[in-house]
């Protein structure tokens, strides 16, 4: 009888670890199950992007069926409401499922500590659906205050809060202040009538971080004209305004005019402050999800963990032997450690593979032998789309990072997630999403890379080039290169004319690193009397002399083949048929040029044509490519091991 394997909740943790326990059990008589109450995974670290109007919806989801195509995991969409775990089952509103190891990656919810009107009326920042809900939101504010003749109301609607100074907070609100400029252009709105506050209990922003990195990111935070209000504590919330007590040191503090500071009643040297708002985003906290919460009592509870369950060293619940927790679900102190491991992805991505093996142990019958001894390298936090700061490292040897390199650190993390997820598909869309169709400049690169241009100007530039190589291929047709060898007087006609100017013979490189011989640089006046630029190695020239021109039936084959290939290759770009390979295979003939027969000056633009055209799209406007990429796609992707392999673009 198969052995079944529930994982419930499909978020860092769960996903990663149902795709370690198939992997690591392929071929064996197990039956592995992952449920969510969603179709698809989310990008919770990029939830703020898609708030705040950097980048699209879609870009933060990724389909759990394509996570898994091809792999021997049962995708389920079911919401999770009773466990029992003396009778290994549990029970969602669709239907019951039974298990011999379960792992609990359900994730958590945004906690809101009794704060009365908190969770009624503020903006929650921890699924796609809050991400979405906030976008529309923040669009239908400006578009709300460009219409409004009350002063008092336009002041409230441009009034915007996030309540909590941590990783999301601090993301949320930088990035909501680079979104600013870009709406009020839209709706005609002074950016000075706008206000941005963040507001937090602590005394400090980023407590995890060293103070370099938090001074880095206060001061960031300014430069965006940010309000941070720390060491305040929100009182309530309504509909249309926020209240909070703060220190009376920063009675000045008027959220542009618009707040109302009590000081009648100070209590311990503290004010109470009421803004009028319509947009209070909660990021001050999370807790364990609704299941998680209601099993924490049976499975290891922890006083005041809000929902984190405490496991062994082998990352199984301290009650059931057969149960495991994973991501922010786990409580764990680690052996030498002082606090429980971090709600963080790391955790997720360390914690993910030690129990798909001790599950695979206790499947094949043994005990589990693998305890979790986790190194974490540190953490990130961008502030808007240019601009982050790091702090990591290994254990003892923490540094931080300036921001361009912590931004690209924040990038390379993601991708190297999604690499273990769901392969270079992801990463390409990541990469395109980020840097490619960025748009407003909202990047580490600024928009010096996005594709805003039409894409059916490079038409003629496309036609013009597939013009050309046939032609090409039509003038040596006329001088019969099918049946006349002449590959061989060109290419030492060059040779004869050769006048280097930069040589470095093979007797000056260590035989040990000397890959290529004599790597020659040149230009040599040809009989047309052109410029021609020639690199010439050993190796290249040892393949001319044994494959390309040591007969004359070799000769008429590679005339023959540059013959044909440039025509197909010409029809192709006329036609716009498979533009991108024929593209590369361009570039590929116009660089053996260089190296066989030397390149001519005047043919540097077949290198820098292509380009345009693969980074330009050039194969979706007036092109055969037009009616074939979908088709050829959508056929292409239900192949078995395309999906399985992730080797599709979407």
């Amino acid at each position: 009888m198969s052995k079944k394997i529930v994982v419930l909740g499909a978020g860092y943790a769960g996903a990663l670890t149902a795709k370690k326990l198939e992997k690591k059990l392929k071929g064996q008589d197990v039956d592995i199950t992952i449920i969510d109450k969603n179709p698809f995974f989310t990008m919770l670290s990029e939830l703020h992007e898609v708030a705040a109007w950097r980048v699209e919806e879609d870009s933060i989801r990724i389909d759990l069926k394509k996570i898994f195509a091809g792999r021997n995991v049962n995708v389920v969409l079911d919401n999770i409401v009773e466990t029992d775990f003396e009778q290994n089952k549990i029970t969602g509103k669709v239907n019951t499922y039974e298990y011999d190891y379960l792992v609990m990656a359900s994730g958590c919810k945004s906690t809101y500590w009794g704060v009365p009107g908190a969770e009624e009326h503020t903006f929650p920042l921890w699924s796609y659906d809050e991400a979405v809900n906030l976008r529309l939101h923040i669009y239908n504010m400006f578009s709300s205050a460009a219409r409004e003749l009350d002063p008092k109301k336009r002041k409230a609607l441009l009034t915007f809060y996030v309540v909590g100074a941590g990783f999301t907070g601090v993301e949320m609100i930088a990035e909501l202040a680079e979104f600013v400029p870009i709406i009020c252009q839209k709706f005609h709105i002074d950016t000075n009538d706008v206000s941005l506050n963040c507001v937090d209990a602590l005394d400090k922003l980023l407590p995890f971080m060293p103070d370099k990195a938090i001074n880095r990111v206060a001061n960031r935070l300014k430069k965006l004209n940010i309000n941070l209000q720390l060491n305040s504590n929100i009182t309530n919330v309504t509909a249309e305004s926020i209240t909070f007590e703060s220190s009376a040191l920063n009675i000045q503090y008027q959220s542009g005019g618009g707040a109302k500071v009590d000081t009648t009643n100070k209590d311990n040297n503290k004010v109470t402050i009421t803004d009028e708002t319509y947009t209070v985003i909660w990021t001050a906290g999370i807790e364990g999800s609704d299941i998680a919460l209601h099993s924490e009592a049976r499975l290891g509870h922890v006083p005041r963990s809000r929902g984190r369950i405490q496991t062994d060293k082998y990352l199984r619940s301290i009650n059931h032997a057969n149960v495991y927790v994973a991501g922010d679900n786990t409580f764990y102190i680690p052996e030498g450690e002082e606090w429980s491991v971090p709600q963080m992805v790391e955790h997720c991505e360390h914690c993910a593979p030690l129990i798909a093996a001790n599950i695979v142990d206790q499947v094949n019958g043994k005990e589990p032998t693998h305890e979790y001894k986790p190194q974490f390298h540190g953490s990130m936090v961008s502030v808007g789309g240019r601009y982050a700061s790091a702090h990591v490292g290994m254990p003892g040897k923490f540094f931080v990072l300036p921001s361009l390199f912590a931004m690209l650190s924040k990038h390379a993390v993601a991708m190297l997630f999604f690499l273990h997820l769901i392969g270079w598909n992801k990463i390409f869309a990541h990469v395109k999403t980020q840097f490619f169709t960025i748009r407003n400049r909202r990047s580490i690169l600024g928009g010096h890379f996005s594709n805003r241009s039409a894409t059916f100007m490079t038409v003629p530039l496309r036609i013009w080039m597939g013009g050309y190589l046939i032609y090409y291929a039509y003038v040596r047709f006329v001088y019969d290169w099918l049946n006349t060898p002449v590959l061989a007087d060109t290419i030492r006609s060059v040779a004869n004319e050769f006048r280097p100017v930069f040589m470095i013979p093979y007797t000056h490189i260590p035989a040990e690193i000397n890959f290529m011989g004599s790597i020659r640089f040149s230009t040599t006046m040809g009989g047309s009397g052109h410029s021609i630029f020639w690199l010439q190695t050993t190796p290249v020239s040892w393949f001319i002399e044994t494959f390309v021109i040591a007969s004359t039936n070799m000769e008429i084959f590679w005339q023959t083949f540059i013959v044909l290939f440039c025509l197909l290759i010409g029809l192709a770009l006329m036609g716009g048929f498979l533009t991108t390979l024929a593209s590369i295979a361009t570039m590929l003939y116009t660089i053996g040029l260089l190296l066989i027969t030397g390149l001519p000056i005047y043919y540097a633009w077949l290198v820098v044509a292509p380009l345009v055209f693969i980074f330009s799209g050039a194969n979706r406007s007036l092109s055969l490519d037009y009616y074939f990429i979908p088709w050829f796609n959508k056929k292409w992707k239900s192949l078995g091991f395309v999906k399985k392999l992730y080797i599709f673009n979407d």
